[in-house]
């Protein structure tokens, strides 16, 4: 987790447009949270009391809370992305900057294909959850927090059985961390090796010809393709049994809740609106929880890349000027032939 506090980092120089992006992002939920209040509005004051006037300014005003939400939908994209990918550019360069002062017995170690991996893939990767995942983790937290809030007022008695949910599915997820997240930096090496192999064989196509090394070298290259195939085949496992649990655990508390609403609607005690508007805010409700679920899994995904970035940024370099170190002035000369 040190390593991906450190890539945020980058996003300092970017503050302005990050921030602005956080903001943009919190008024499309705070429209999100506000529609269901306008769907119970309608349908108790305008369609059981068959008022048009109501009828009419309530979507009206559902329309002005579309425009106001994906209006700011595109600029939270927007700043989000650039600011991401400015992070992105100052950390290729302090990668490449890294690469060309370190002295030869690193590169002699290092391989040409996992470096080119870091450089691309893990960089790629890194930018792609400062860029959005790092605001859909707030905003999934800001949700949650308002949704929950939201439903204890409307009905605890509901969102109680609602709040039973959480716990479980989080659980879940909490598992499937523990037992897929380190295959996420295994994925990362394994790509590496590919690439170390198709690196070497471009390079060398012309020994390789010479030598009639062509079937020893497809199956380097078959077998470090299985390898990766094999690795990306567990953790899709893993997400494949993940995923419909949780769903299946939502839906039971989908039912519960409209069992149970459903009966107080018929005893007097709740409106149609309002459990109307309770179910959509049980899916505000759950929605954060599947982005938590999915943040996680990117999350995990980042954090191995971030690592396998800054082993690059970190490395030592062996031969460094003295901090006293005086610069030579540029020096001019001849070359005479007699």
């Amino acid at each position: 987790m040190n390593d991906l506090w450190r890539a945020l980092r980058y996003l300092r120089k970017y503050w302005g447009t990050t921030l602005g992006a956080f903001l943009s992002l919190l008024i499309v939920t705070a429209t999100n949270l506000f529609s269901p209040q306008l769907l119970r509005l309608v349908i108790d004051q305008g369609i059981s009391a068959q008022n048009l006037s109501v009828i009419l300014l309530t979507s009206l005003g559902l329309l002005g809370v579309a425009i106001v939400r994906d209006s700011f939908t595109f600029t939270q994209s927007y700043w989000s992305e650039r600011a991401s990918q400015g992070a992105a550019y100052d950390m290729r360069n302090a990668i490449f900057t890294r690469l060309e002062n370190l002295s030869f017995s690193y590169h002699d170690k290092a391989q040409t294909g996992q470096l080119m991996t870091r450089v691309t893939n893990d960089v790629e990767t890194v930018r792609a959850f400062t860029g959005n995942g790092i605001l859909q983790l707030l905003n999934a937290v800001v949700m949650l927090i308002g949704s929950a809030t939201i439903l204890l007022i409307t009905n605890w008695k509901l969102a109680l059985v609602a709040l039973l949910m959480i716990p479980a599915i989080l659980g879940v997820f909490l598992f499937f961390l523990t037992k897929i997240g380190p295959r996420f930096r295994i994925v990362q090496q394994k790509l590496g090796n590919l690439n170390t192999v198709l690196q070497e064989n471009l390079a060398g196509v012309r020994v390789v010809k010479a030598f009639v090394r062509e079937p020893y070298e497809q199956e380097r290259y078959r077998n470090a393709n299985n390898s990766l195939l094999q690795e990306n085949l567990a953790v899709v496992r893993g997400t494949s049994l993940t995923f419909p649990l949780i769903f299946f655990i939502s839906n039971l508390g989908t039912l519960a809740v409209i069992w149970l609403g459903g009966e107080q609607v018929i005893g007097g005690s709740l409106s149609i609106g309002e459990l109307v508007a309770f179910t959509s805010y049980l899916s505000f409700l759950l929605l954060p929880v599947f982005i938590l679920g999915s943040t996680i899994t990117s999350l995990s995904q980042s954090t191995a890349s971030a690592h396998r970035v800054f082993e690059i940024i970190d490395a030592p370099i062996e031969v460094e000027d003295k901090p006293d170190a005086v610069i030579l002035p540029p020096a001019r000369g001849s070359v005479i032939f007699e």
